[in-house]
């Protein structure tokens, strides 16, 4: 009796670990995934796991996005006795949202296990997908290009991604100049949509002898965020909501000081037209808590921008809108993304793999392209560069 009932304990304590085996390394736009869920039991004694019809799960795209998803089985739910140094091996599936490409992560939300990775093809390359890990060999360019798709997905801190795009451009009008920004958001708890970004846009002055930099605009945020409050039946249309405290300085002293801090609501609107077409639009919304640096800036700024943009295939066009409360005073500002793995074919032919990033061609046209300059309208900008995400 007392040998049955330490068998008992070891079963109730026992520790299974699970994994998650994804059916290919990569599928097409908005097919179905099929997943392994393979539970394994390291113990000494046997233990019981219980199979559930579905299990949430979270897909992470690269660092930017995450979207709650369900895996479901066609298994009955009940218990399965897993022996010693044995396993069990469950299929699940679940459907990819149309619109979604690229490498992604994938992970359970209710249950620890090891995560997947797989990548997500569309346009020409989706012919392509389907394909199983066990049928590639090391050096296959798919296996590279996978091995890529994990690098790339897997950041250096949790809860760590972009914010607003990162880019370096080279341009100008009227003389040289070069522009770049970096962004970053911070997630201190997953499942809480609170969190904190870092955002540093910096214009340099490549036509003067010393290339000063013109000036730099520095904006944390405190926000919280949820990109899906509704989801259409169709999965094919979203709406999702930003809202928070910003602020925005150039550090500069004297004269060419500038600071504002806003309050600030963002909605978003996406939707996939036939052709997998993704359309967005996003409205900024905002109130000026301070701006004693600039007491006339919302004059030119006004307290409403929009961004407007479509994807296709990982090429982008967007327009950020902005109207000043003085009807003379506003800005445009165009970019034009095009994914370097488009040209990954050529570079292949010259011994390179895994291309990182885009190129992006920008304009800008209109008053205060930095906030040093939010009372000044400068010639029409040109730029090109690289973009490390969009």
């Amino acid at each position: 009796m007392p040998c049955a009932f330490a068998l008992i304990i070891a079963a109730a304590v026992a520790h299974a670990n699970v994994i998650l085996v994804p059916a290919a390394v990569s599928v097409a736009g908005g097919a179905m995934v099929s997943v392994t869920v393979m539970v394994t039991n390291p113990g000494t004694a046997s233990m019981t796991w219980t199979v559930k019809k579905s299990l949430p799960a979270r897909l992470h795209s690269g660092s930017s996005h995450s979207e709650d998803v369900v895996l479901t089985t066609d298994v009955p739910d009940g218990g399965r006795i897993i022996p010693p140094g044995g396993y069990l091996q469950l299929s699940y599936r679940f459907p990819l949202r149309p619109g979604l490409f690229g490498p992604v992560v994938l992970e359970l939300t209710k249950v620890e296990s090891q995560a997947v990775m797989f990548s997500i093809l569309d346009g020409e390359d989706a012919a392509r997908a389907s394909v199983g890990v066990a049928e590639l060999p090391a050096d296959d360019p798919k296996t590279v290009a996978h091995e890529t798709a994990l690098r790339r997905s897997t950041g250096p801190l949790p809860g760590l991604s972009r914010y607003e795009p990162v880019y370096f451009g080279v341009g100008g009008n009227g003389g040289l100049n070069a522009k770049f920004q970096l962004s970053l958001r911070y997630q201190p708890i997953d499942l809480i949509p609170f969190y904190l970004s870092y955002s540093q846009t910096s214009l340099w002055d490549l036509h003067d002898s010393s290339a000063p930099f013109h000036d730099t605009s520095y904006r944390p945020r405190v926000f919280f965020q949820k990109e899906q409050l509704w989801v259409s039946q169709s999965n094919r249309s979203w709406f999702g909501l930003e809202g928070g405290f910003g602020h925005e300085s150039n550090g500069q002293g004297g004269s060419q000081s500038r600071s504002i801090n806003l309050v600030y609501v963002r909605p978003r609107l996406d939707w996939v037209a036939p052709g997998d077409y993704h359309f967005f639009i996003s409205p900024m919304i905002y109130g000026y808590l301070d701006k004693s640096d600039n007491p006339d800036i919302a004059a030119y700024r006004g307290h409403a921008d929009v961004l407007i943009g479509v994807n296709k295939n990982g090429w982008r066009l967007s327009t950020t809108l902005r109207k000043g409360d003085d009807a003379h005073f506003g800005s445009i500002e165009v970019n034009a993304v095009l994914p370097l793995r488009s040209s990954e074919r050529f570079f292949e032919r010259l011994g390179a793999r895994g291309l990182n990033g885009y190129w992006f061609v920008q304009y800008f046209n209109g008053w205060g392209e930095t906030i040093l300059d939010y009372n000044l309208k400068v010639n029409a900008q040109f730029r090109t560069g690289l973009m490390v995400v969009p």
